[in-house]
């Protein structure tokens, strides 16, 4: 099964590539250009496109560029000549600290409340939970977290409003700095994971094999969180995958309110000053993110349901 999925996963890796490279040929303003500035002459620009390869066919272009990736050379920064991956090396724990920890977030809030909300379906708790979860899909993150920041930190004080100190600087730290992104950004994903949850559980505890459960007296715990959440959780994870995904593109938004150096911050910078190895870089990585995300997904599906192995 790994070995098919792997298969699947190659083609899309390149297709990404494709469309990453192809969508900064198309951007208005080429790296030539950006590289040497407005007051740049057409005789400078000529240059600069020769030294940078600019001028040779696009395919050449494009295997030049993947050779790179394959051997972790994402180029240098059109602004600064930094070495690109070593900046994304930099920033990319930062991303994916939030990232995780926003996940946890909505996993520790939502497969609870989805579950008690099945337990309790039709009654004022179930009328409530689908209320509040309602609410939090309604409400953006970024106007969460810009809530979040007036009234957590700066009229209560409570909490640093901008900034990061890395967990090698100390876990409290750390957590002070991490907690309240974390917790805006897994606002909305814990809301649909508490849908999901709760749809789930009712149609496995409507079942006909939950029926017979309860008629042969077994214990209503092991009826809830044996047999009914392991078959619901195969639709969850599906519904964290795709979360998962999601949340390092509203990562973007979070990591700007809260002042955050992570990838988010890199790439809106990069595409807002058309840095483009910057750009293709990031972009390479969150794909890679994404199909990791994904066959970890698959590998889910077979440890839930022995039948997938096959």
């Amino acid at each position: 099964m790994l070995l098919r999925r792997l298969a699947t996963l190659l083609p899309t890796a390149v297709v990404g590539t494709m469309v990453v490279f192809s969508l900064d040929q198309l951007t208005p303003g080429g790296a030539a250009e950006a590289a040497a500035g407005p007051n740049a002459t057409p005789q400078q620009i000529a240059t600069l496109r020769h030294e940078m390869g600019l001028d040779k066919p696009l395919p050449v272009q494009y295997g030049t560029w993947l050779a790179g990736l394959f051997h972790g050379d994402f180029g240098r920064s059109l602004l600064n000549r930094q070495d690109v991956g070593a900046e994304i090396t930099q920033r990319l724990p930062v991303t994916i600290e939030l990232t995780v920890a926003a996940l946890v977030v909505a996993l520790v809030v939502g497969i609870p409340l989805g579950i008690l909300s099945a337990s309790r379906r039709r009654s004022r708790l179930d009328g409530t939970i689908l209320g509040v979860s309602g609410l939090g899909l309604a409400i953006p993150e970024f106007l969460l977290a810009m809530l979040a920041v007036d009234i957590v930190c700066l009229k209560l004080g409570w909490l640093p409003p901008t900034g990061w100190t890395p967990i090698s600087q100390g876990l409290g730290a750390n957590l002070q700095t991490l907690v309240l992104p974390a917790l805006t950004l897994g606002s909305g994903a814990a809301a649909v994971i508490t849908r999901q949850t709760r749809g789930a559980m009712v149609e496995v505890l409507d079942s006909p094999f939950i029926r017979t459960a309860w008629a042969l007296g077994l214990p209503q715990r092991q009826i809830y969180f044996r047999f009914a959440l392991r078959n619901a959780l195969i639709s969850v994870i599906t519904v964290v995958g795709l979360i998962a995904a999601a949340l390092l593109g509203a990562a973007v938004l979070i990591e700007r309110v809260f002042v955050l150096p992570g990838m988010g911050s890199m790439l809106v910078d990069a595409v807002t000053q058309k840095d483009f190895p910057v750009t293709q870089g990031v972009t390479v990585v969150f794909i890679a993110i994404v199909i990791l995300i994904n066959l970890l997904v698959d590998i889910s599906y077979a440890i839930l349901d022995p039948r997938i192995r096959s």
